[in-house]
């Protein structure tokens, strides 16, 4: 089995390759949807994570508030450093233990890791090939700002809390540009998939 790191800023268009190689057959695996549930109510990394910002980044129904979590935290290094710390441990043994999974099962040729925070969180040698998602800034700003209804200012401490796309790319074994649209995108994926498959 052929493991393929996706990674890319916030807005990049990660879920627009995911979405082409799941359509393709591809096993995935979403860090950003582990994370959600081990932040479920009732468990142990929810209640770290309270512990550690407070109540109220939690809605009445005890879940948690992402956008209240994310406010508290973005734009304040030391802040993203501890809440890191509490959820990259339990998320990287979840998609360990996915991959495991998999590679026992047999049934995927390709599995994707989608994770924001591959290279952060030190998952880099989990994956065989690392494909990072690029896109013009201004761009990336106007999809988050759709996507979410946030501010442009919200968008702009999120990206400055991540690893530069210069960073990224320097380790990446291919960078795919969604700038000029999703069939452009699909054309680059296209390459890579037939590659995979060669």
């Amino acid at each position: 089995m052929i493991v393929v790191g996706i990674t890319g800023g916030i807005g990049s268009g990660k879920g627009l390759a995911t979405g082409f190689f799941r359509n393709r057959g591809a096993a995935i695996i979403d860090a950003d949807e582990i994370a959600r549930e081990l932040m479920r109510p009732g468990s142990s990394v929810l209640a770290e994570t309270v512990t550690a910002f407070g109540r109220d980044i939690l809605r009445s129904d005890q879940s948690l508030d992402r956008r209240a979590l994310a406010a508290r935290v973005f734009g304040d290094p030391a802040a993203v450093a501890k809440l890191n710390a509490i959820t990259h441990p339990p998320i990287e043994e979840a998609i360990r233990g996915r991959l495991e999974r998999l590679r026992e099962a047999g049934t995927s040729k390709v599995a994707c890791l989608v994770a924001p925070l591959l290279l952060e969180a030190g998952l880099r040698s989990a994956v065989d090939h690392l494909l990072v998602v690029i896109a013009d800034e201004d761009e990336r700003v106007r999809r988050v700002m759709a996507r979410d209804g946030v501010s442009e200012e919200a968008v702009r401490k999120r990206m400055a809390a991540q690893m530069p796309a210069c960073e990224q790319t320097g380790e990446a074994d291919w960078v795919v540009d969604t700038s000029r649209g999703r069939k452009d995108a699909s054309r680059q994926l296209s390459a890579i998939w037939a590659e995979l498959n060669g």
